[in-house]
């Protein structure tokens, strides 16, 4: 299978290598004219100098009618000198009155009236930046990185501003050349072009040709041409920060003993850098590193064997991080470099990462991070002590003794380094390889014996290595691709051997391997296909410093496709998907790990609402997680569901969505068949363009098979079948007093229960034979496993950008639990956040200030 695989990639890289050219826009060269003046950036365009730049209006529509003559008028001008270059985008409109000039904080994504310029400076076809400003003067930046996939997590410092005029508005941007990477060249040439949304009729005009469909975007530009004698700038910038903090938190660590509370101020310093090593390479570091602004993660419930994803959200592993995303983008099945695994449960001492283009088709990327921090585990919480330490682990950082954490800080490296060469203008391949390595000394066997509250720091650690080898192949259109990647590991650091669910131990030194393929029609109208292939060794263990929800599988998958994102009928656009897939573990036992199938589709109507629905079933195959740490195969769940969701024309002042889904779960042994269901629906509201508010509502009900509650002994397990509800309220409010000054909101109200039922009997034997439900024999247990949890989140930001790259943040946080139902009591099998008020709470009030100096 691997080889007719890796024959099939071939085929279609030859096919694309023989054919690969630019774009539509390949022909089209627009021209910048150098400043005769200084340029202000205030939206008014009232300097000579631009009277005096040559002016484009050649737009087209690249939404809804695809190569349409505009609806509205649009004029571009570009000017550029030794420091800057210059685009000012004239909007004609004309219903001045309708214009959408919501605001929002910067980066934020606004449906709304506005212009976006993306620039290839290097020219490779690859990647571009993205600068977008809207009507109200709203910035936000963004990448495109492997020709087609987007990030809005690159961030720079530049300049805009948006004007009035007595016919439409005007944005002008001011992009700095320091900001950019660009060959040394008498003329330089790059990738251009430049959108407009116009928000009320829902329309994308362009100044290229760059269809919906075609699954390229960088290689379809234009571009810009003109700028004589421009100089790369070895640019240096400089943010050092400090951040004061006040925490009010339970002098004990016992949930049930909220009261009294410890009020722990605390201060930080530290240091962001930036510095470009040369024209195309570089380097980014932090020193002590705050995150104190960024929103909480959201609380959630998971029933599941797999460990939860959640998304990045601090800034240092956000911008610039495309590179080390795996092939395939943020989706990838075998993810090597997982930032989320430094710094949350021990702090960064400091990091640093190198990214760019050491030759022309030739990047590089090198990250590093370093966590440690003091900890102290046997404390007197009757005597808390404030004294006020200062550590060598963490030297930035003052606050009191009592504050430090009780479990052991595990002190790590974190090292990932990739390298990325394109092959052809369409196509790349690349590796990586990454090392969490704990800076501690090994873990004894007499050690790893001792119950894990008093293990030392190094049995603790869980290290590792990995290493991947990469391609991503496609046609010069960008409609057929291959891609794929393969992987090893090997174990490092911690205790001498670890059970994983599935029942595979780990010891140090061990390795494994694993590997996917993709392949298919990716882009164009009507039919498209694609294909893929997974897997893992049972000893593949990305974890360390990667995500990795599953091994020990292989996975192959396949799915038809239908889309028409140009519309078909009265539809303004049309997509549906079937598909399908197997599993089956790849320890020598062949487990069928289950089967399913899947169909989906979704409409845009003529009101630019949109419609979807979507039913599957899950069949079959037995679960190797379910037994924690057996490898004794269970009988698989069942299930079929059905959804139904949409959303409305989000450029409507008052916009909804969601959906609803209903779930079947058949027989399952002594189980009886139930029905699961699960509501989401949100609102938004924004009465005015500074103000919106949105409450998400989230009700779900999910029945369970028998479900593993403990071991026995080796061959017996007890399980039992739960029924779990959850209720999610959350809210978000936002008052943009101006582009600059922002005030949000945030909060969650999360509550949830579990009712487990008859408590059963599983036998397996020495051979690890498989479980059916049916052979399940009921067994008297008294039930101590029940639940029920709530939790408040809350958290209040403002934000001022006092100076261009300079901010200042004042943050009030809230994070609280219900109080802990006493021994002996049942929980309460209810949605009601009983016992919230009593539980303990954590506030925090956070002032950040921070300085941007740029040379």
């Amino acid at each position: 299978m691997l080889r007719h695989w890796v024959l099939s990639a071939g085929v279609v890289w030859a096919a694309g290598a023989s054919a690969a050219v630019e774009g539509p826009g390949r022909n089209q060269f627009l021209h910048a004219a150098r400043a005769s003046g200084p340029v202000v950036v205030d939206g008014k365009l009232d300097e000579d100098t631009w009277a005096k730049a040559p002016v484009f209006d050649g737009f087209v529509q690249r939404f809804p009618v695809e190569g349409a003559a505009p609806s509205e008028r649009t004029e571009l001008r570009v000017l550029y000198d030794d420091r800057n270059v210059y685009i000012a985008v004239t909007c004609h409109d004309s219903e001045p009155a309708l214009i959408n000039r919501n605001l929002g904080r910067r980066d934020s994504d606004l449906y709304s009236d506005r212009v976006k310029v993306l620039l290839d400076t290097t020219h490779d076809h690859r990647t571009a930046y993205v600068f977008t400003v809207n009507a109200g003067g709203v910035q936000s930046d963004g990448l495109y990185y492997d020709d087609r996939n987007y990030t809005s997590d690159w961030d720079g410092v530049w300049d805009a501003a948006a004007g009035d005029t007595k016919d439409g508005w005007v944005a002008e941007l001011a992009i700095p050349l320091s900001l950019l990477r660009f060959p040394e060249a008498p003329v330089q040439t790059w990738g251009f072009s430049v959108r407009r949304d116009i928000a009320r009729r829902n329309e994308e005009l362009e100044t290229v040709l760059n269809p919906r469909n075609s699954n390229a975007t960088v290689s379809r530009l234009g571009h810009l041409t003109g700028m004589e004698n421009l100089q790369p700038h070895t640019a240096l910038e400089l943010v050092p920060y400090l951040a004061a903090r006040t925490v009010a938190r339970p002098q004990f660590s016992d949930e049930a003993r909220p009261w009294p509370r410890l009020v722990d101020p605390s201060l930080d310093v530290g240091l962001d850098l930036r510095t470009a090593l040369t024209s195309n390479l570089a380097l980014t570091a932090t020193l002590n590193p705050d995150f104190g602004q960024v929103e909480a993660d959201q609380l959630i419930l998971n029933l599941s064997t797999f460990e939860a994803f959640f998304p990045e959200k601090r800034s240092f592993f956000t911008q610039g991080m495309e590179l080390f995303n795996s092939v395939g983008g943020q989706g990838s099945p075998q993810t090597l470099f997982y930032s989320r695994r430094i710094g949350l449960e021990t702090p960064i001492l400091g990091a640093a990462k190198l990214t760019g283009t050491v030759t022309e088709g030739l990047e590089v990327g090198v990250l590093d991070a370093v966590v440690t921090s003091p900890w102290k585990r046997d404390v007197d919480e009757e005597r808390p002590d404030r004294n006020v330490g200062l550590y060598l682990t963490r030297p930035l950082h003052l606050g009191p003794n009592n504050a430090l954490p009780t479990d052991p800080a595990v002190p790590m490296n974190y090292l990932a380094a990739v390298l990325r060469g394109k092959v052809g203008p369409s196509s790349r391949v690349g590796g990586m390889v990454t090392l969490a390595t704990p800076l501690t000394g090994g873990c004894s066997a007499e050690d790893a014996a001792l119950d894990e509250d008093v293990q030392p720091a190094q049995c603790l650690a869980r290290g590792g290595n990995a290493a991947a080898v990469d391609f991503d192949l496609k046609t010069a259109d960008g409609q057929y691709g291959v891609m794929g990647q393969l992987d090893g590991s090997q174990v490092v650091g911690g205790l001498p051997e670890l059970t994983l669910r599935d029942g595979t131990v780990l010891h140090r030194g061990d390795t494994g391997f694993g590997g996917f393929l993709r392949a298919g029609k990716y882009g164009g109208e009507g039919f498209r296909w694609d294909m893929s292939y997974d897997f893992t060794s049972p000893r593949l263990d990305l974890n360390p410093s990667g995500f990795l929800p599953s091994q020990n599988q292989h996975a192959p998958r396949a799915w038809l496709h239908y889309q028409r994102p140009n519309g078909m009928g009265p539809f303004k656009s049309v997509f549906a998907n079937l598909g399908g897939g197997t599993q089956w573990t790849t320890d020598g036992r062949g487990v069928n790990r289950g089967s399913w199938a899947n169909f989906n589709a979704s409409v845009q109507l003529p009101s630019f609402d949109v419609l979807a629905i979507e039913t599957g079933v899950n069949v079959g195959g037995w679960d190797v997680r379910q037994l924690k740490g057996s490898g004794v195969p269970l009988e698989n769940e069942q299930s079929a569901f059905f959804v139904i969701g949409g959303d409305t024309n989000p450029n409507r002042p008052v916009a909804a969505g969601g959906f609803a889904a209903v779930a079947y779960h058949p027989e399952m042994g002594p189980v009886a068949p139930a029905w699961g269901w699960t509501a989401n629906l949100y609102g938004t509201v924004r009465p005015h363009p500074s103000l919106e508010t949105r409450l998400e509502a989230l009700v779900d009900r999910t029945p369970t098979g028998p479900r593993y509650i403990d071991s026995l002994d080796d061959n017996r397990f007890l399980l039992s079948p739960l029924l779990s509800e959850t209720l999610s309220l959350t809210l978000r409010q936002q008052w943009v007093m101006t582009p600059k000054l922002t005030l949000q909101a945030y909060a969650q109200l999360f509550t949830s229960y579990g009712s487990y039922g008859t408590y059963y009997e599983g036998l397996s034997d020495a051979a690890r034979s498989p479980i059916r439900f049916s052979s399940l024999v009921p067994v008297a247990h008294e039930n101590t496993d029940d639940f029920h949890d709530v939790g408040l989140n809350l958290n209040v930001v403002l934000r001022w950008e006092y100076r261009l790259g300079s901010t200042l943040y004042v943050v009030y946080t809230r994070g609280q639990q219900r109080f802990p139902v006493e021994d002996g009591v049942q929980p309460p099998h209810t949605l009601l956040p009983q016992g919230l008020l009593a539980g303990a709470a954590n506030d925090a009030l956070m002032v950040k200030w921070s300085w941007y100096w740029g040379v």
